[in-house]
């Protein structure tokens, strides 16, 4: 049952990416692993916002799920030829789920939030109960979707497998890019050697909290960053830029403190600074006001359970 659902999940949050880049990126997307990240980011969307109104109950949960899936089964044609990279990465996945325990964590705080998303919505003060519950993450929100029919809550382990499926993925098809067009400099061989940090590294279930998960965005972000940086066109893909911002978007969500790592962006705001049309172009967007809400959201959850914007920052406390 539980790799039943395993697969049921992949293709669905495959076909909330597929939606995203469609109706609000129109980038045309091809690497598979950021279609999975544009999956992930809508689906927490709607995790959050839904968590003020509606408990994640086994009935909600499956109508999510099952529209995810059948937007994939609609637009399967795309996935033809590179359906069995899926396949093979996260079949060797499957070993990362049963090789070792959950983290340390997970007993402590990270499976009784999630729980809690799905009995309760709107709860306010939760930082009382437990520090834990005083650092939220969208581990937490995610996992509260597998709350599904005959499993229970035995799913809610599963979210780290994905971010390091898809974080795979995208770093397989870059490498598989340069390679192709026989171009050998340095983002090859960083994005070789993160590969392989990422898969020694980080391989055991017990070691993702949210941390891990968050290491692994942040190295796929600094690698695009300077694919971006290091292009010999012109021309900035604009599309690129906005790919960054969800990406670190994710990121502030899997740990609110990693709002930090915005300063990552200056290298790349410094070039749009005098181009309007750029400029212009990221203020009509509606991916642009889409991470926005997100980050929105994060503040919110962060107020309503400690009373801080950002804890434990002491000046954002009320």
């Amino acid at each position: 049952t539980l790799l039943i659902y395993y697969w049921l999940i992949i293709f669905s949050i495959i076909g909330y990416g597929i939606f995203f880049d469609k109706f609000f990126l129109k980038a045309k997307t091809k690497n598979l692993g950021f279609i999975g990240i544009y999956g992930i980011f809508t689906l927490l969307l709607i995790s959050y916002f839904s968590s003020f109104f509606i408990a994640h109950t086994k009935i909600f949960n499956s109508i999510i799920i099952l529209f995810g899936f059948a937007n994939f089964l609609n637009n399967r044609d795309i996935f033809n030829k590179n359906l069995q990279k899926i396949l093979i990465i996260f079949s060797f996945l499957i070993i990362f789920i049963f090789v070792s325990k959950n983290h340390d964590d997970f007993p402590y705080y990270h499976f009784p939030y999630t729980h809690l998303l799905t009995e309760y919505s709107g709860v306010i003060g939760l930082g009382n109960f437990t520090h834990g519950f005083k650092t939220p993450s969208s581990v937490f929100y995610f996992s509260s979707l597998l709350h599904l029919p005959f499993v229970e809550y035995y799913l809610f382990h599963l979210t780290p497998v994905f971010f390091l499926g898809f974080g795979n993925l995208i770093l397989f098809q870059k490498i598989e890019k340069f390679l192709k067009d026989n171009d050998t400099n340095f983002i090859l061989y960083l994005s070789l050697l993160s590969i392989i940090f990422i898969n020694i590294f980080f391989y055991r279930l017990a070691e993702h909290g949210s941390d891990r998960s968050a290491m692994i965005l942040i190295i796929v972000l600094i690698i695009e960053l300077l694919d971006l940086t290091n292009s010999k066109k012109n021309i900035l893909n604009k599309f690129s830029f906005l790919k960054l911002f969800i990406l670190i978007t994710l990121i502030i969500s899997l740990k609110t403190f990693y709002i930090l790592y915005v300063i990552l962006l200056v290298p790349i705001l410094t070039n749009f600074l005098n181009k309007k049309s750029t400029l212009l172009f990221f203020m009509k967007n509606n991916v642009t006001y889409l991470c926005l809400i997100f980050v929105l959201m994060l503040f919110t959850v962060n107020f309503f359970n400690t009373g801080c914007i950002i804890y434990p920052v002491k000046f954002l406390c009320f």
